[in-house]
């Protein structure tokens, strides 16, 4: 038998279920889902549709109650806790809703913390971070300030930074641009654009503002994956 050298999807979702603890009743019923490598994917789901707990499954932060959830032919429940970390520092990139950087720590710490997770660390990752930092229009001047002190703006930078830094093969994001007016919005999402160009990495990105959806080739709506009865 010959074997297939197709690359497997980014993301793979087979009969996929998922019941908060002690409720009978499902928040996500995915039959099936694929997002290829390299696939940009705007997913759009109301406050409540259950966007924030796929990306969980997804990022192997929880695993599902039916199904299987598949990341970069990795099958999620296949790992344990420990394994599931390890592999998500290596492969994949975060961009949590309100960043979750550590405010004591300065904007490159706050990368190299991320970066001693993943295959690199020392001097390469260090200047790797400073590269990375100033391609996102970070100065070398504000590399030391603490996290705290930085503006939304450019919390956000180090938070694509630090999603980055150890070279994921999918990056998620949670809705980072809610708080923001659109001009803001704009930039965040174009600078996010710029700087996945020259990188071999799928990204979803979850909003609830089906405006996003337009700057994204592929734009899906949750409820039109998820088959739980009047969930949108």
């Amino acid at each position: 038998m010959t074997k297939s050298n197709t690359v497997p999807d980014a993301i793979q979702l087979k009969n996929l279920g998922y019941s908060f603890k002690g409720s009978a009743l499902p928040i996500l019923n995915i039959p099936t889902w694929q997002v290829a490598r390299n696939e940009r994917v705007f997913l759009q789901g109301e406050s409540g549709s259950g966007k924030s707990t796929l990306l969980g499954l997804l990022a192997g932060l929880q695993l599902p109650t039916l199904g299987d959830v598949d990341i970069l032919g990795t099958r999620m429940s296949s790992l344990g806790a420990s394994k599931r970390d390890r592999f998500r520092a290596k492969h994949l990139g975060v961009v949590f809703q309100q960043f979750n950087l550590i405010p004591y720590l300065s904007a490159l710490e706050n990368v190299l913390l991320a970066a001693q997770f993943g295959t690199s660390g020392g001097a390469v990752a260090r200047q790797r971070a400073i590269e990375l930092l100033e391609r996102v229009n970070l100065p070398s001047s504000l590399h030391g300030r603490k996290a705290a002190a930085l503006s939304i703006g450019q919390q956000q930078r180090v938070a694509i930074v630090r999603a980055l830094i150890n070279e994921p093969s999918l990056l998620l994001v949670d809705e980072p641009t809610s708080a923001l007016d659109h001009n803001n919005r704009d930039a965040f999402l174009a600078l996010l654009f710029d700087i996945l160009a020259d990188r071999d990495c799928a990204m979803v990105f979850v909003s609830h503002d089906p405006t996003i959806g337009q700057m994204f080739d592929n734009h899906v709506r949750l409820a039109e994956l998820n088959q739980v009865a009047g969930r949108d």
